[in-house]
C-alpha cells in the first residue's frame, strides 16, 4: 500500500513482529518445560503434551474462519482482539494451579493466536507494495526466528533459576506492550480497505476443521499407547476425525463463502506443492523441539540453560540466514532455494545420529547449522510461492493457510513424536518387568538389573534410542518436501502418490535397520531350566546360598495375605494403610468400598494410568495383568483380603 510512510511502515511492522515473536517463544518455551512441568505438577508425559497439542487445536482449527473475517471486515481489529486474547491467557498461565486449568488456559491462549496470525501476514503485505513482498514475509520469518533464538536461551535461565511458571510471568511487560502497540501502530484507515465486504460466515466449516483436527490428533496420540488400541472409545474419536474432515471437504466444496477454495489445491499446482512442503517441513521439528530438549536435560542432565543455548543454535542461523534468502530466490529461482533447504534440513536430521550419551556439544552442533540454514533458505521463498500464486483477493484466505498449515502440521508430528516416545517407553517397561518375574539365568538376571539402575526407560540410552528414531522418521518425512519442492518436477495423476510412498519405505526401512543394529532392544526372557537355581550369591555375600522358589512359572499362594504382601505391600504397607508417596489407605478407601467383588477384582486386573480421565487420587494404579507371576486365582484372593482390611479400619 503506497499511502503507508516507510516511518509508519516501520511502525506498523513493530506491533507484527512482537505479536509474532511473543508466538514464537511459546513454541520454543513449553518444550523445554516439560520435565519441571511434570515434576511439579505431578503428571505424566501423556497428560503434558497437552499443553501444547491443546493450545496448536485451538490455534489452528479457528485460524481459517478468522481469515475470513479479517478479509470482510479489516485486519486491524483481527490482530488487535487476537493480541489482546493471547497476551491475557499468557498471562493466567502463569498462575495455573494444576495440569488441567493449565491446558484449558492454553486453549484459550491458542484461540488469540487464531485471531492475530492471519492478520500479521496480511497486513505486511499491505503496508509494503507488491514488488517487496518478499521482503515483508521475510521479515515476519526474521522475528519468528528471533523468537527462537530467545525461548531456548531464556527458558533455560529461567527453569534454571526460577520455575516453569517464570516462562509466563517473564514477559508480562512484553504481553502489555504488544497490547498497547496493536492499538496505537495498527490504524484502519492505513491498512483496512474502505467499505465493508459482503461475506458468507462459514461457521460449520470451522466447527468441522477443529473437531477433526481434535479427533485426528488424538488418536495419533493415545492408540499406540498403553492399551489404548483395545478402547472403542478412542478408535471412535479416531475415526470420527477422518469422517468429519471428509465432511469439511466435501462442505467447502459447496459452500458459498468457504474458509478454504478448494480450487486453490485442484488448479493451483504451485499452490498446492508449496503448501505441503511448508506443512511437511513443520511436522518434522517436534524432533529438535520436543525429543532434543528432554534428551538433553532428562538424558543427558544438561543445565536447561546449556540446553537452551544448544537449540537456539538453529534460531540463530535462520535468523542470519533468512534475509538473504530471497535476494537469493530472485537469482537462483524459490524452487531451488526451498530444495537446497530442506536438503540441508534432512542431513542435519541424519546427522542426529551421531549424537550419544556422551556426546558433548559439537556433536549435537553438527546437526543443529544445517538445520538452521536449511531452514533459512526454505521459508522466505516458500511462503513467498504460497502469496504470489493466488488472486489479491484470496490474500486473506492465503495468509490464513499458511499459519494454519504451520501449526497442523507441527501439531501432527508433535503428537506422532510424543505417542512415539511413549510407546517405545511402554514396550520396553513392559518386557523388562516380565522379564523381572521370570526365573533367569544368572548373566541374563545380572543385565537386567544394570538395566534398571541405569533409569530404566528414563536412562540416557533409551533417550538416545527414542531420539534417533525420532531423527529417522523426520529426515524420511522430508522427502515429500523435497519432491514437491524440486524445480520443475512435475508429478501428477498418480504420481503424486509417489513421495509419499518412498517417506514411508524409507521410515520402515531405516527404522527397521537402526532397531535391529542397535544394542537397546526387547528381547524374550532367558528362563532357566525346570529345577535349575541360577547361581547368584545374594546381596553379593558368596557364603550365603541361593533359595530355590517353589513353583518355577508362578507362585504358589495359599491365602489373601500373602498375596497382598508381595504384590501390593510395596505400595499399601503391610496393614494396607498406605506409604506416603506410594499407595493410599485402602482401609479407607471410599472409591474400593463402593466397588462389588467383581467389580474390585477387575479393577486390580487392569490398574489405572496416572492420565486416565477418572484418576482423582493423582496416583497410578499397576495392573495385576502385567504380571505372569500374579495367576487367576489371586484375584479372589486379594478381593478377600481387601475386604477384611476395610472391616478392620471401621
Amino acid at each position: 500500500m503506497s499511502s503507508v510512510s516507510p516511518r509508519h511502515r516501520a511502525f506498523v511492522m513493530s506491533a507484527l513482529l512482537l505479536a509474532t515473536v511473543l508466538a514464537s517463544l511459546d513454541s520454543s518455551f513449553v518444550p523445554i518445560a516439560f520435565p519441571d512441568l511434570i515434576d511439579d505438577l505431578d503428571t505424566a508425559t501423556g497428560v503434558v503434551v497437552w499443553v501444547a497439542l491443546g493450545y496448536l487445536i485451538a490455534a489452528t482449527g479457528p485460524m481459517l474462519f478468522m481469515a475470513r473475517l479479517g478479509d470482510a471486515y479489516g485486519y486491524t481489529w483481527l490482530f488487535r482482539a487476537g493480541t489482546a486474547l493471547y497476551a491475557l491467557a499468557m498471562i493466567a498461565c502463569a498462575f495455573a494451579p494444576d495440569i488441567r486449568t493449565l491446558i484449558c488456559i492454553r486453549l484459550v491462549q491458542g484461540l488469540g493466536m487464531a485471531t492475530f496470525l492471519p492478520a500479521t501476514f496480511a497486513i505486511a503485505t499491505r503496508v509494503y507494495p507488491s514488488e517487496e513482498r518478499g521482503k515483508a514475509l521475510g521479515i515476519l520469518a526474521s522475528g519468528n526466528a528471533f523468537g527462537f533464538i530467545l525461548g531456548p536461551v531464556f527458558a533455560g535461565w529461567l527453569l534454571d533459576s526460577y520455575d516453569w511458571r517464570a516462562l509466563f510471568w517473564s514477559r508480562i511487560p512484553l504481553a502489555a506492550l504488544a497490547i498497547l502497540l496493536a492499538f496505537v501502530a495498527v490504524p484502519r484507515s492505513r491498512v483496512d480497505p474502505a467499505g465493508r465486504r459482503e461475506a458468507h460466515y462459514d461457521l460449520r466449516g470451522a466447527a468441522l476443521l477443529t473437531a477433526s483436527f481434535f479427533g485426528l490428533l488424538f488418536g495419533l496420540n493415545r492408540l499406540p499407547v498403553e492399551d489404548n488400541h483395545l478402547d472403542p472409545l478412542v478408535w471412535a474419536v479416531f475415526v470420527a476425525g477422518f469422517v468429519l474432515l471428509y465432511l469439511f471437504v466435501r462442505h467447502e466444496a459447496r459452500c458459498e463463502g468457504p474458509l478454504i477454495d478448494v480450487e486453490l489445491f485442484a488448479g493451483n499446482p504451485m499452490f498446492s506443492k508449496a503448501s505441503l512442503a511448508f506443512a511437511v517441513m513443520f511436522m518434522s521439528f517436534p524432533v529438535y523441539l520436543f525429543l532434543l530438549p528432554l534428551l538433553l536435560i532428562a538424558g543427558l542432565e544438561l543445565p536447561a540453560w546449556d540446553a537452551g543455548l544448544l537449540l537456539g543454535v538453529v534460531a540463530v542461523l535462520t535468523f542470519l540466514t533468512s534475509p538473504f534468502a530471497g535476494r537469493l530466490a530472485d537469482r537462483f529461482g524459490a524452487p531451488a532455494l526451498c530444495t537446497t533447504g530442506a536438503l540441508l534440513v534432512m542431513l542435519g536430521y541424519l546427522a542426529m545420529l551421531l549424537v550419544g550419551t556422551t556426546s558433548g556439544a559439537a556433536v549435537i552442533l553438527i546437526s543443529m547449522v544445517p538445520i538452521g540454514i536449511g531452514t533459512g533458505l526454505f521459508f522466505s521463498p516458500n511462503n513467498s510461492q504460497i502469496m504470489s500464486s493466488v488472486p489479491p483477493e484470496k490474500a486473506g484466505m492465503a495468509s490464513g493457510m499458511i499459519g494454519t498449515l504451520r501449526q497442523a502440521g507441527y501439531a501432527v508430528g508433535f503428537a506422532v513424536m510424543a505417542s512415539l516416545f511413549t510407546f517405545i517407553q511402554d514396550r520396553f517397561e513392559t518386557s523388562w518387568t516380565r522379564q523381572a518375574l521370570g526365573n533367569l539365568e544368572a548373566g541374563a538376571a545380572r543385565e537386567l538389573g544394570e538395566v534398571f539402575e541405569g533409569g530404566g526407560v528414563w536412562s540416557p540410552e533409551m533417550l538416545v534410542y527414542i531420539f534417533h528414531v525420532g531423527a529417522i522418521l523426520a529426515a524420511a518425512l522430508l522427502i515429500v518436501t523435497v519432491a514437491t519442492s524440486w524445480p520443475r518436477l512435475e508429478l501428477a495423476g498418480k504420481r503424486r502418490l509417489l513421495p509419499i510412498g518412498a517417506t514411508i519405505v524409507a521410515a520402515v526401512l531405516g527404522v527397521g535397520l537402526y532397531a535391529g543394529g542397535s544394542a537397546l532392544e526387547i528381547a524374550a526372557p532367558t528362563v532357566a531350566e525346570a529345577g535349575e537355581i541360577p547361581e547368584i550369591a545374594p546381596f553379593g555375600m558368596v557364603s550365603r546360598g541361593a533359595r530355590g522358589v517353589e513353583g518355577a512359572e508362578g507362585l504358589t499362594l495359599l491365602t489373601g495375605g500373602e498375596v497382598f504382601n508381595y504384590f501390593c505391600a510395596d505400595c499399601h504397607g503391610l496393614d494396607g494403610r498406605g506409604i506416603p508417596g506410594r499407595g493410599l489407605d485402602l482401609t479407607r478407601s471410599a472409591f474400593a468400598s463402593r466397588l462389588g467383588d467383581e467389580e474390585l477384582a477387575e479393577f486390580v486386573r487392569q490398574g489405572r494410568a496416572l492420565d486416565d480421565p477418572a484418576n482423582q487420587s493423582g496416583q497410578a494404579m499397576l495392573g495385576m495383568k502385567s504380571f505372569a507371576a500374579f495367576e487367576e486365582e489371586h484375584y479372589g484372593l486379594v478381593v478377600d483380603y481387601l475386604r477384611q482390611l476395610q472391616r478392620s479400619g471401621l
